[in-house]
């Protein structure tokens, strides 16, 4: 008959465990450098004739060359308060004793020195004849002892020890393509010249990252790039994805830059690849003619690459249906007229995981809605030959200078009421004839054109006045040939391969901020306005273009929670940092706006919490956001889960206008769930048993020696005997 165990669990926070005198054989007899940042220059440390150490569980670092411990000796530091992301490093560097070490190697843990009381957190080693490895780890638990192990490896029966310098220092926030490679799950990676400086002529770098963490997909986004592009000196610099820990041209993933006229480099923002191999390889080379920015990128690991979807479309829709899609409780809309032809006009659909950057609205096109459904499978489809047969318009031919006239053009004009001071509304603009027409007479524009009380419009155009321009301060009108990957590419989207839609190029807001940009108009409250919203080709009738429009807002900000502390609600006597209210617009304003703050709900405010805010938020022109402290207040009482809601409105005289609402619980406590079922878990012996915790963001059990993974929410523990575990 098996004996039965018995598993107390302690739902406490685990203890720091103090630092020990300098005596670094064993881990017993550490040496403690401080609380990090730390690099103890100009003192320097030596493994030469140090002995193996055993831990137990895990005993041999899974990063260990040679599967042995051998001359491995023991150092702790205390993380920082502020501080969570570190580079550990170790250095040889000779002594008036002893060389530099070879090959060193490095492991960081988390626990205390007892038998099975560690558990490794991360590894590194150097490569083969190096003196020096570096170790990158994030998200440490602030005012928490942590422990590295160095030693040295060697293929010979000759030890490599030696004296090092050993620093462990805060993790800077990005990586350079120079530097090689990275395995950390997450980082930013600049060009050779640094977020600041340009690259070089005749530069060929490969940045591998390899992520020691578990994943299942490498997500990476060129935050902007601006290489040089085609045709200004015959050739041109290229960048390069490959889904593998090499270079190897079967594996390519996405480029941009080429020695093909389908991709002629230039700039763009949110150009976004995913790796599923385990590793994700950046290649990089210029030719020996120009510079130019360079690119910023960021990857981040996650559990599996989401399959990006191609939008839905609907040509067969009602007026009623356009105007459900594009009507909010701001506004109401009327439809006056609708000059497309059919299948040129209708609404879209667009999932999470499309990519796209507007979930639902009304698309226009200057050929058929069909041909907008992605995925882009190469540059020049979308049925170059597409002609309608529909005529142009005189308002697009006289914004554009009349020097090439319009055709397909495609409008739909609606008047709207406005029930507030402000009219907004998102749109991406896009087209096949991006990138090869960029610059020539095949100019495809569109235009928002807006008239009614306060506008003061262009009389040439029946007073109407085009909202349809970037927020660059200059009104400038965005076509072809005004947005880019060579003018203005800051706004420009490379859809080569992209999943949403078909066209090859499409408008994001400045550097990507989000992906589409925002129209708007001062307004007088309790008004109507007519809006005219017209798409055509220039040039010829040929190569698709459409824009895509979201709902008609009333100016409407955006209202969110900053967790500070990780979760998703407020806690009484949690954090001393408080949350944060944030109010941001979707773009910046020449006027001065303002919204009524109201803060309901179950929960009273300055009872319950504070929240350091007016009860009028003003934006001046040019604000684009603020963010006030909200704290939980403690009243050391058990109370049931209280409500904050918090919303922005207005009133001109014709109804109250609702912007935006949010709501917050408010909790007596953090809620963790810590094997919820029990405190004793009952065992049989020699069997194991799965332990679950929920709630926190990161977790370690102790003591680890007995779980399968120490940091896992649901380690699989195997005792020997009845023991507490925290």
């Amino acid at each position: 008959m098996n004996k039965l165990l018995k598993l107390l669990l302690l739902s406490t926070a685990l203890p720091a465990v103090l630092g020990a005198q300098p005596a670094n054989d064993e881990c017993s007899g550490l040496a403690h450098l401080g609380t990090a940042p730390v690099c103890p220059a100009p003192l320097i440390f030596s493994n030469v004739d140090a002995t193996a150490s055993g831990t137990g569980f895990g005993d041999i670092p899974s990063c260990f060359n040679g599967g042995n411990v051998e001359r491995d000796v023991w150092f702790s530091f205390t993380s920082s308060d502020t501080i969570f992301d570190y580079t550990i490093t170790v250095a040889g560097i000779s002594s008036a004793t002893d060389p530099a070490i070879v090959n060193p190697q490095v492991a960081l843990y988390r626990g205390d020195c007892s038998p099975n009381g560690l558990a490794e957190l991360a590894c590194a080693s150097a490569v083969p004849g190096s003196d020096e490895v570096e170790l990158s780890v994030e998200g440490l638990t602030a005012n928490n002892t942590y422990f590295l192990r160095v030693n040295d490896y060697t293929s010979t029966v000759a030890p490599n020890w030696g004296a090092f310098q050993l620093c462990v220092e805060e993790k800077q926030s990005g990586s350079v393509i120079t530097e090689g490679s990275s395995t950390a799950c997450s980082g930013v990676l600049y060009d050779s010249g640094g977020p600041d400086g340009d690259y070089s002529n005749n530069e060929n770098y490969t940045f591998t990252i390899c992520p020691e963490e578990p994943h299942g997909c490498i997500l990476f986004t060129l935050d902007y790039f601006f290489i040089e592009p085609q045709g200004l000196f015959g050739v041109t610099d290229q960048l390069a994805f490959y889904d593998g820990a090499q270079a190897i041209p079967g594996n390519i993933i996405g480029q941009v830059g080429s020695f093909n006229f389908e991709d002629d480099g230039g700039g763009g923002v949110c150009y976004q690849v995913k790796a599923r191999s385990g590793c994700l390889t950046v290649r990089f080379t210029s030719d020996n003619q120009a510079t130019f920015e360079g690119f910023q990128g960021r990857w981040e690991c996650t559990d599996d690459c989401e399959t990006e979807q191609p939008i839905t479309v609907d040509a067969d829709i009602s007026t009623q249906q356009i105007i459900d899609f594009v009507s909010t409780p701001q506004t109401t809309v009327n439809i006056s007229s609708i000059e497309c032809p059919q299948g040129a006009y209708g609404t879209f659909l667009a999932t999470d995981p499309s990519g796209l950057g507007l979930e639902r609205g009304l698309l226009l096109t200057t050929g058929s809605l069909g041909w907008a459904v992605g995925p882009n499978i190469s540059a020049g489809q979308g049925n170059p030959n597409a002609d309608n047969g529909a005529p142009g318009d005189p308002d697009l031919d006289y914004l554009s200078g009349n020097t090439f006239l319009s055709n397909n053009a495609c409008i739909v004009a609606l008047d709207v009421f406005a029930a507030t001071n402000e009219l907004t509304f998102e749109y991406i603009f896009g087209s096949e004839e991006y990138q090869e027409f960029v610059g020539q007479e095949y100019n495809d524009i569109f235009a928002f054109l807006i008239s009614g009380p306060g506008i003061a419009g262009d009389p040439n155009i029946n007073n109407q006045f085009n909202i349809a321009v970037l927020p660059d301060g200059n009104n400038t009108p965005v076509e072809i040939n005004s947005v880019n990957q060579l003018v203005n590419w800051q706004y420009y989207r490379n859809n080569n391969n992209g999943m949403a839609t078909e066209y090859d190029g499409l408008t994001s807001d400045f550097l990507g901020i989000k992906k589409s940009l925002t129209a708007r108009a001062i307004v007088e409250p309790c008004s109507t306005y007519h809006l005219k919203l017209a798409i055509a080709d220039r040039g010829d009738a040929l190569y698709d273009s459409g824009v895509f429009i979201s709902e008609i807002k009333g100016g409407a900000p955006r209202l969110s929670v900053n967790f500070n502390s990780g979760i998703d609600y407020l806690v009484e006597g949690c954090a001393d940092i408080p949350d944060e209210l944030a109010i941001a617009l979707t773009a910046p304003s020449n006027d001065t706006l303002f919204y009524l703050l109201e803060a309901g709900g179950t929960a009273t405010r300055n009872v319950d919490y504070i929240l350091d805010a007016p009860d009028t938020i003003i934006f001046l022109p040019g604000e684009t956001g603020f963010t006030f402290p909200i704290t939980a207040l403690s009243d050391q009482e058990a109370e049931p889960v209280e409500v904050i809601t918090i919303r922005l409105s207005n009133n001109f005289g014709c109804g109250e206008a609702v912007y935006a609402e949010i709501q917050a619980s408010l909790e007596d406590a953090l809620i963790v769930n810590i094997n919820p079922e029990s405190d004793t878990a009952f065992i049989c012996q020699d069997n194991t048993i799965t332990l679950h915790a929920s709630g926190a963001e990161n977790y370690f059990w102790s003591p680890p020696g007995i779980f399968n993974d120490p940091a896992s929410p649901s380690p699989v523990v195997d005792p020997e005997s009845d023991q507490w575990v925290t």
